[in-house]
């Protein structure tokens, strides 16, 4: 995330409101386009100093003509946000917000108490525009700032409560974050997640001191459920830099359980990325040797990664003994739905080490322990794809690519994640490259491996 910023008063007035787009919009632009966009850059792309974008992004300055707008919103691929609030912006400038907002809560309690079909005109017309606009969703267009995010904002400031959020209000939205991940395509979940690690940010510069190890350790986890997503969507450049970005975070809060489970669940999805096997399983032990002896979520995930990461590498009797070490754990341990960790989870593992191991009437137990939870849609995917596994390494080659090409064309493309395609693909490592091009199902599971994915 972007150094946190000197408290700035976005809704002072609508000039200061279009900075702080301005700014939003270059702080999430690696976020939301892939690449970093630095001051310097935004002036170049856009026509103008470094210095007058600082004003801008202050509300000191506003933007010359509509022409100026336009070139600001496509240099910061806004989507036309900014070119949705300008004519607001250019009508009320630097008129106080809550003048408006006080003058136009009279305005209102008098049209209500006098049944009148309209509002009335006169010398209220830039109050009854903001709001009229606002309440229309005007002020709401585009994927960042959707759903209504600033007419909220606007609601909170009016009501007194825009500087009441607590950690523990944090710590609810990100519990509902994982259940979001766990059974919405991540293409849904992902607007959401950028709204509120913005707002995290906002948080952290006008936290108390004693506030801003709680906001960390928040703002850690959302940026692994950021990752999460990203990884999802195939997006593994992106997704390395918000793990770097968690980690960082959850040293900063003190936090040692999250310390632990950042890296530990940055093991698990990185056995989902071009990342090397090694890398992933030095990740696995590094997030156990930080989380000591105590069961915590961090721990379960970083030996479940470990478990994983020998099973691929073919290093299958060591495999064996930190799986039975994790279920030994799980034997202590208190599920937490909310960390990503439970009991299906341990049998996930399970169903991977075993389908890669070839045992096959375990990790035919294991897949259906898993069923017996009611899995998240990747997992109950997943499992039908290390039974395919689970049979090309007992030599059912065609069988196994034929069970990978049904699982794969089961799928809705918004559910396609490329995690599940993933896994599709290891399908094709059990069977030897002198066995492939004779396998009658190799066209069909070609075809459906290659179909779209979720984006």
């Amino acid at each position: 995330m972007p150094a946190p910023r000197k408290n700035s008063d976005r809704y002072r007035s609508m000039a200061h409101y279009f900075g702080a787009l301005i700014r939003d919009l270059r702080d999430t632009y690696e976020l939301r386009v892939g690449d970093p966009l630095t001051v310097a850059e935004l002036a170049a792309r856009a026509g103008y100093s470094a210095s007058m974008i600082g004003q801008l992004e202050r509300g000191e300055s506003l933007p010359e003509s509509g022409q100026r707008v336009q070139a600001l919103d496509d240099a910061l691929r806004a989507d036309g946000q900014l070119k949705t609030v300008w004519p607001l912006v250019q009508r009320l400038g630097h008129c106080s917000i809550d003048d408006l907002a006080a003058t136009t809560i009279r305005i209102i309690a008098g049209y209500r108490e006098n049944g009148s079909g309209s509002l009335p005109e006169g010398d209220d017309m830039e109050r009854r525009h903001l709001f009229q606009l606002a309440g229309l969703g005007l002020l709401a267009q585009g994927p960042l700032f959707g759903a209504g995010e600033p007419v909220r904002h606007m609601l909170e400031r009016v009501l007194n409560t825009a500087e009441s959020y607590t950690a523990a209000d944090w710590e609810l939205a990100c519990f509902e974050h994982m259940h979001a991940i766990q059974t919405l395509p991540p293409s849904t979940v992902r607007d959401d997640l950028v709204l509120d690690m913005a707002a995290v940010q906002q948080t952290l510069t006008r936290s108390r001191a004693d506030q801003v190890g709680d906001l960390q350790r928040v703002a850690a986890w959302l940026a692994v459920l950021h990752s999460n997503v990203l990884t999802r969507l195939g997006e593994h450049g992106a997704a390395r830099r918000w793990w770097r970005t968690a980690r960082q975070a959850a040293d900063a809060s003190g936090d040692k359980d999250m310390q632990a489970w950042v890296r530990g669940y940055e093991a698990v999805f990185g056995l989902y990325s071009p990342r090397r096997t090694e890398v992933i399983l030095a990740l696995a032990r590094n997030a156990q040797s930080l989380n000591g002896v105590r069961v915590t979520p961090g721990l379960m995930k970083a030996v479940g990664a470990e478990a994983q990461a020998l099973a691929v590498m073919g290093r299958q009797q060591e495999a064996v003994d930190r799986l039975h070490h994790l279920h030994e754990l799980a034997e202590h341990y208190s599920v937490r739905e909310d960390y990503g960790w439970t009991e299906d989870s341990t049998w996930f593992t399970s169903s991977w080490v075993h389908s890669y191991g070839g045992a096959t009437e375990m990790a035919r137990e294991a897949r259906d322990r898993v069923r017996s939870c009611s899995p998240g849609y990747q997992n109950a995917a997943n499992i039908r794809l290390h039974e395919a596994i689970s049979v090309g390494s007992s030599g059912g080659y065609n069988e196994a690519l034929q069970l990978a090409a049904q699982v794969m064309s089961d799928l809705e493309p918004a559910y396609r994640t490329h995690m599940i395609a993933h896994t599709a693909h290891r399908v094709l490592d059990t069977i030897p490259l002198d066995k492939r091009r004779e396998l009658p199902a190799l066209g069909d599971y070609r075809e459906a491996i290659s179909a779209p994915v979720a984006t």
